[in-house]
């Protein structure tokens, strides 16, 4: 029978703790540092850059700390995978109650990011932890935009209300376009594209990266310790 190790299950089991308080952490500070930029009117009519790097750099942040944690965890192999994607499933489960569009988002996102935590995951097996980052920092991205492009498609439909049509030309660039805070392609005066996201162009690339880096530090490979060369000089017997 396998040992047990409570300390890697202890670990498995804070691992989605850990990831979901990371997020709220983030957008808290996310919210503050954005509310530090200013006077918030909100007419979405000039763009708003201190809106994006607030989110980039909270972001980085965020997923910095997580793999920093990871270790201390001891959470590792591809369970580590899994339990950093509970929180992502729960996500998603919790959106089948709401309206067309939200659930649809939700299971797109965690699709898509089960594919690029496992890629990542393979690549730091490898020990290409560089590669592993970047797949998945870029995978993160277009996973969110993906989930964005879902959640806000039904909003250009014949249901929209007069004058907050989505031109569907712009769609690949809809989280961009929340990210800087500005409505291209609609009427500021009527409706903004966070108005329908509910902060989820930062929610589904920050939880993202956080994931990332406890994967990535989970299945990292720790270099072989150095074997001590033989003493020299001295004569058999």
């Amino acid at each position: 029978m396998a040992d047990v190790n409570p300390r890697k299950i202890a670990g498995l089991v804070l691992t989605p703790v850990v990831c979901t308080a990371l997020l709220v952490i983030g957008v808290i500070a996310f919210v503050f540092l954005w509310g530090l930029s200013g006077d918030r009117t909100m007419d979405h009519a000039d763009v708003d850059y201190v809106y994006l790097l607030a989110a980039v750099v909270v972001s980085g942040l965020a997923a910095a700390a997580a793999y920093r944690l990871a270790g201390p965890l001891r959470a590792g192999g591809w369970s580590a995978v899994l339990a950093a994607l509970v929180p992502a499933v729960v996500f998603a489960i919790l959106q089948w109650d709401k309206g067309f569009g939200k659930w649809e988002g939700g299971l797109v996102w965690l699709a898509g990011l089960t594919v690029v935590l496992v890629a990542a995951a393979l690549l730091a097996r490898r020990g290409q932890l560089r590669a592993a980052w970047i797949v998945g920092v870029l995978g993160a991205i277009a996973v969110a935009d993906v989930a964005v492009l879902v959640q806000l498609m039904p909003s250009t439909g014949f249901d929209a209300e007069p004058g907050g049509t989505l031109d569907r030309a712009y769609a690949p660039l809809w989280l961009l376009f929340a990210l800087v805070d500005y409505n291209f392609g609609l009427d500021p005066a009527t409706w903004h594209i966070g108005d329908a996201l509910d902060v989820r162009e930062v929610g589904y690339p920050m939880y993202s990266v956080i994931a990332l880096g406890f994967v990535v530090r989970a299945m990292r490979r720790d270099p072989a310790p150095a074997v001590a060369p033989a003493p020299q000089g001295t004569d058999a017997m």
